[in-house]
C-alpha cells in the first residue's frame, strides 16, 4: 500500500555488548569483550520504507540528538546527556552519521557519538560531497548498559532545516519555536521504553528494543503541509477575478477583499512564513509525539495569491492552486492540533460568458468547513479544493434583499493525508446546508478522483457547521445520467433512479483521524463509471401554518415510518386536524470513475 511503501520510518539500532568479561560479543567484529557492554547506534529500516542506511541518515542530515535515562526503582538517573538528571531540562547527546564503521566500539553501523567534534577537527565525520560536520562544547563519553536497571527511556530529534530552538527537553516532551519551514525539517522519534532484558545478546540482527541488545527508534516528521485550489464546471462561462473576503478584527466582517486566498479561522499564525511554539509530548499509549501550541491563535491564514486575470481551472485533477510553487503545491504549515473553529470561505468573482462576453459579478460566496476537518496535524498533508458550479450562493447584486443565486457554489473540502503515504479525499458542497464526502485514497498530486477500489464513500450534512442527524426520511441516494448537474436535478425533472446503496451509520467510524458520528453520517460503497446524486431534504414542521397551503408550497406526510411520502399539499384554507412541512431539496454529484 502507498502510505506504508511511503512512510519514513528512520531507525536508530542501539546494540549492546556482554556486560560480563567472560561472555564474548559476536558483533559486526568478533572479538572478546573486555569489561561492560558498550553502548553504540546503528542506523537501519525495517522492510517496507524507502530509506536505509546512508538514504535514512542523509534524511535526518546525518545526525540527531538523543536522550536516554535509566531508571532503577525509585530514581531517573541520565545516560545520553552532558548533564546529570533534571526533572525540567536536560541537554541531549549529538549522534553523526560517518563512513567509519567497526573502527570503535561505538560505531558498528556508521553511528558514533564518542569524543568531541569541533569544527576543522580533521576527525570531523563527513558524508560524501556533502559535508558534515558536528560541533560540541565537551566531550561525549562511551556509555554501557546498565542490566540491574529496571528500565531505560529513549527520546530523540532531528532538526534538518535552521535553526529552531529547543528548551526544556526532558524524558517526556521538549519546548520548540520554530517557523513552518524549521518544523517541516524536524523529525521527532517515538518514545521508547525498555525494560526487558536479553542476557545473551549478539548480532543485531537477534532482536530489538532490549538491554543489552538493539533498540531501534522511529522518526516522524513534525512538519503539517497544506494545499488550497479552486476550478468551476460551469458551461460556457470562465471564472475570473476571484478575490476573497477574510474575516478581520481590523475591519467590519468581511469588508474588504483581496487576492490573495485568506481563509477565515482559527490558526496558529497567519501564513506558512510565521512562527510558532509547541510543547511537545508523548502519547501514553503510542509514544508518537503530540504538540501543544503555546501562542495566540490567529483568525485568518494567507495561503497567497491566484492568478487574478486567467481564468481557473475546470478540473478536480487540474484546480488552480494558490501560492504558485510546483506541483504537487503542498506549502508548510504550522500544526494547528488545538482548533475548536470551522473554517470560512467568503468570496466574490466574475462569471465571464466565453461567446458573449456578457460579465457577471458575484458577491458573497460563502463555505464553512466544520472544525473536524481542520485539525492541521504533524506527518499530514491537507487539501482544500473549492469548486464553484452553477449552483452557487453567492448574490449578483449587493443590493438590499437581493436572493442569493446562481444556484449554491460546491466546494471540494478537506483531505487528510501522511506526508509520506496515503490521502485521504474530502468533498463538501458548498450550500446551506452542505453536504460532504469522503473516500479513503481519492487524492492525487493531480486533485481529487473518486473510484470503485477505494471502497466506501461517507456522507454528511452541516448548517453553519453543525452536523445535521440523517435519516431514510431525509438523505437518498441516487443513479443519474452522465453529465448532469445539481442545477438540472433542482431545475428539471432529469430522471433519477433510487440505488439502495445508502445507510445512515449505526456506530462511529474513524478513518485517517476523521471520526464519523453515529446518526450522524451515511455510507455506501459506489459501483464503477456511476454517476449518483445524494439528495438531502431539509424538512421542517410549519408552526402556525396561515394562508393558503398549496400557494406556499406546504407538503402533507403520510406514512406510519420514517421513510414517509411527502406530497405538495391541495389545501387552499388551514386545516386545523394536518400538519404542514416545508421539504428544500439540495443535491450533490458523485462522479466514480
Amino acid at each position: 500500500m502507498k502510505n506504508l511503501k511511503n512512510k519514513l520510518f528512520l531507525a536508530t539500532a542501539i546494540i549492546a555488548l556482554a556486560s560480563c568479561s567472560e561472555n564474548t560479543y559476536l558483533g559486526d567484529q568478533e572479538g572478546e569483550a573486555t569489561g561492560s557492554g558498550a553502548i553504540s547506534f546503528n542506523m537501519s529500516t525495517p522492510t517496507l520504507t524507502r530509506a536505509n542506511g546512508a538514504d535514512a541518515a542523509k534524511a535526518l542530515g546525518y545526525q540527531f540528538k538523543v536522550y536516554g535515562v535509566k531508571y532503577d526503582g525509585t530514581n531517573y538517573s541520565n545516560v545520553f546527556a552532558t548533564t546529570t538528571y533534571s526533572a525540567t531540562d536536560n541537554t541531549p547527546y549529538s549522534v553523526w552519521y560517518t563512513s567509519t564503521a567497526g573502527t570503535t566500539t561505538s560505531n558498528t553501523a556508521n553511528w558514533d557519538y564518542v569524543g568531541i567534534k569541533a569544527t576543522g577537527d580533521p576527525l570531523s565525520p563527513k558524508y560524501g560531497t556533502t559535508g558534515h560536520e558536528v560541533t560540541l562544547s565537551a566531550d561525549q563519553t562511551i556509555k554501557y548498559w546498565d542490566y540491574s536497571a529496571d528500565k531505560y527511556e529513549f527520546v530523540a530529534y532531528s532538526a534538518t532545516v535552521g535553526s529552531p530552538t529547543f528548551s526544556n527537553y526532558q524524558k517526556d516532551g521538549f519546548t520548540v519555536t520554530g517557523t513552518a519551514a524549521q518544523l517541516a525539517g524536524l523529525y521527532v522519534a517515538d518514545k521508547l521504553t525498555i525494560t526487558e532484558k536479553n542476557n545473551t545478546p549478539t548480532k543485531p540482527s537477534s532482536g530489538y528494543n532490549q538491554i543489552g541488545n538493539i533498540v531501534q527508534l522511529t522518526f516522524r516528521s513534525a512538519g503539517t503541509k497544506v494545499r488550497l485550489g479552486i476550478y468551476e464546471t460551469i458551461p460556457g462561462y470562465d471564472v475570473k477575478n476571484v478575490n476573497f473576503r477574510p474575516n478581520s478584527t481590523s475591519v467590519p466582517e468581511f469588508s474588504a477583499t483581496t487576492a490573495n486566498a485568506k481563509l477565515s479561522g482559527s490558526f496558529n499564525g497567519t501564513s506558512s512564513a510565521a512562527s510558532g511554539t509547541y510543547n511537545v509530548t508523548y502519547n501514553a499509549t503510542s509514544g508518537i509525539a503530540e504538540f501543544d501550541n503555546q501562542a495566540a491563535s490567529a483568525n485568518y491564514f494567507d495561503f497567497g495569491t491566484f492568478a487574478s486575470t486567467n481564468a481557473i481551472g475546470t478540473l478536480s485533477t487540474n484546480p488552480t492552486w494558490a501560492g504558485g510553487g510546483s506541483s504537487p503545491y503542498y506549502q508548510g504549515v504550522l500544526p494547528n492540533t488545538d482548533n475548536v473553529n470551522n473554517m470560512i470561505l467568503y468570496v466574490d468573482y466574475d462569471l465571464i460568458n466565453t461567446a458573449s462576453g456578457e460579465t457577471i459579478h458575484v458577491t458573497g460566496a460563502k463555505a464553512v468547513v466544520p472544525e473536524m476537518y481542520m485539525t492541521w496535524k504533524p506527518n499530514y498533508a491537507y487539501t482544500y479544493l473549492f469548486k464553484i458550479s452553477d449552483n452557487t450562493n453567492g448574490k449578483t447584486s449587493t443590493a438590499e434583499g437581493t436572493p442569493e443565486g446562481l444556484f449554491p457554489i460546491t466546494f471540494d473540502a478537506v483531505t487528510v493525508a501522511t506526508t509520506d503515504g496515503a490521502e485521504v479525499g474530502i468533498i463538501t458542497t458548498v450550500s446551506t446546508p452542505a453536504i460532504t464526502t469522503y473516500q479513503n485514497g481519492s487524492v492525487s498530486n493531480a486533485g481529487i478522483t473518486y473510484a470503485t477500489a477505494n471502497g466506501a464513500i461517507y456522507i454528511t450534512v452541516n448548517a453553519d457547521g453543525t452536523l445535521k442527524t440523517l435519516s431514510a426520511d431525509n438523505t437518498k441516494l441516487y443513479t443519474v445520467d452522465a453529465g448532469t448537474t445539481e442545477a438540472d436535478l433542482i431545475l428539471t425533472t432529469k430522471t433519477k433512479t433510487a440505488s439502495g446503496l445508502l445507510s445512515v451509520l449505526g456506530a462511529d467510524v474513524t478513518s485517517q483521524g476523521i471520526t464519523f458520528k453515529s446518526g450522524k453520517a451515511a455510507t455506501f460503497t459506489p459501483d464503477a463509471s456511476t454517476t449518483y446524486a445524494l439528495e438531502y431534504r431539509q424538512i421542517d414542521a410549519v408552526s402556525g401554518a396561515t394562508g393558503n397551503p398549496a400557494e406556499q408550497g406546504y407538503y402533507e406526510r403520510s406514512g406510519d415510518n420514517a421513510p414517509y411520502t411527502y406530497t405538495k399539499t391541495t389545501d387552499t384554507t388551514v386545516d386545523s386536524e394536518k400538519t404542514y412541512y416545508t421539504v428544500v431539496p439540495q443535491y450533490k454529484i458523485i462522479v466514480v470513475n
